[in-house]
């Protein structure tokens, strides 16, 4: 039996009722065709190599039902005391399901459309199924298959021609600890008109308290970028799952003529982790930033895969990806650029940097380039090592103790990729969290309790 089919067989759950528009009935249906015809991804395959995700496929994971009072206020504290704390526009998911009472949606422009997708299916038909769908493509993305399949709930955004939104959107899901296993679907929906701009935020988030006999629990989220000619989005992916918890996510953008694209995936806490981001530049002057950053200790398995398509002239991408690992950790990175025939002019630049701080920590790296014209400027490379002993003895010989020293230079690394952020609360807490997380690894005193001298 394939690891699909027992996958499917294992589901303690039915499709999503008939919706009553046969558009949609027929994209689940398609989508589930899709996911039966593809095998569940084994490390024989190249872009699976070093990801073992056969626990998935022996594993009975049923829907997470709507939460109850306990699931409440579990969400309700890791929003206030967990959660980033952005101004204005959140919408917040207990696994997978929407929460108007943890939610805010402050005023918005004429056009602008935001709302759960489940609201957006029955309010906005026309505009979702002229676009749901048309970045993702089945071949190789099984897990993108499966969240089409079950698609229910999660967020539309839509802002059109020259609208720009000045505060971040906020989409915090919460997953939270449970004995039975389940498993959420959450879709986004991204649309920018021509000259729009935007800041999104995805936030996944597990309970940092996990019960006695805590089971596995899978996240499948999936989200769509479709960004008109000129528009901007600086879209920021922030991960902290428990250990139980499995996350498959699925990023696929369009790009139009001299849209910018600005992603930043900071991973700092989950059990086995891929995130799959595919990026198609498919117009003259479209361009795109991936930064990246994750730090992993204890057994935390992270898979960074990365895509990108230059399929026009006079295109750029850039890609910074930096990782801390520590303890028994492993690290995955496979960016690839292709510039295809006819895309001359292209810009592709990449680079992997990684620190191990234990004997037992792994990263396996592979950037790529693909070159299929000759009038282009491309570059990439990798790098793995420690910290600086010379560095260590001179911050000791002004009186600091290791630990403090380790935190303090791992903090310097990390925070490279963040200071390409634009000045504001979402730069200032991302810094703030990942330097306390760094802090609290190394057993260190906080970077603002280093002494001076």
């Amino acid at each position: 039996m394939t690891m699909a089919k027992r996958f499917c067989e294992l589901q303690a759950h039915a499709p999503p009722a008939s919706s009553g528009r046969p558009w949609l009935n027929a994209f689940r249906q398609q989508a589930q065709q899709a996911f039966a015809a593809l095998e569940l991804p084994t490390q024989q395959q190249e872009t699976w190599k070093y990801t073992n995700i056969r626990t998935l496929s022996e594993t009975a994971f049923s829907d997470a039902p709507p939460p109850g009072a306990t699931e409440l206020a579990q969400a309700s504290s890791a929003q206030q005391t967990q959660a980033l704390n952005l101004p204005h526009h959140r919408l917040t998911f207990i696994a997978g399901h929407f929460q108007p009472q943890l939610s805010q949606l402050g005023a918005l422009n004429n056009g602008i459309k935001l709302m759960p997708l489940k609201q957006a299916l029955e309010q906005e038909q026309a505009l979702i199924e002229n676009h749901l769908g048309s970045a993702v493509k089945y071949p190789g993305q099984p897990f993108a298959a499966l969240n089409s399949a079950r698609l229910t709930d999660g967020v539309l955004l839509y802002l059109p021609a020259d609208c720009q939104l000045s505060q971040p959107i906020h989409c915090l899901f919460y997953t939270p600890s449970d004995r039975h296993s389940h498993i959420s679907y959450p879709r986004l929906l991204i649309l920018l008109g021509p000259g729009a701009q935007a800041q999104l935020v995805e936030e996944y988030l597990g309970s940092s308290v996990p019960q006695a006999n805590t089971a596995a629990q899978f996240t499948c989220p999936l989200s769509e970028i479709i960004l008109a000619r000129d528009a901007r989005l600086l879209h920021c992916k922030v991960l902290r799952e428990s250990p139980q918890g499995h996350h498959i996510a699925g990023i696929h953008v369009t790009q139009a003529e001299q849209s910018q694209f600005h992603s930043i995936n900071v991973t700092l806490g989950g059990g086995i982790c891929r995130n799959d981001l595919q990026v198609s530049l498919r117009a003259n002057g479209a361009q795109s930033r991936l930064d990246g950053l994750y730090i992993l200790a204890g057994r935390q398995h992270l898979d960074n895969h990365l895509r990108i398509d230059h399929l026009q002239s006079g295109c750029r991408s850039e890609v910074l990806y930096k990782g801390i690992i520590d303890d028994r950790a492993r690290g995955v990175f496979n960016g690839m650029a292709i510039v295809h025939p006819g895309a001359q002019q292209s810009d592709a630049r990449q680079i992997n940097k990684n620190l191990l701080l234990s004997e037992s920590a792994e990263i396996d790296t592979k950037p790529e380039l693909q070159i299929d014209a000759d009038d282009v400027k491309c570059s990439h490379g990798a790098t793995v090592g420690q910290l600086d002993n010379d560095a260590l003895f001179y911050l000791g010989s002004r009186g600091m103790d290791q630990q403090t020293a380790r935190a303090l230079l791992t903090t310097a690394f990390a925070h490279e990729t963040l200071t390409h952020l634009p000045q504001g609360p979402l730069r200032e807490q991302l810094t703030a969290l990942t330097g306390t997380t760094l802090t609290h690894q190394a057993g260190g005193e906080p970077p603002d309790a280093l002494p001076h001298g």
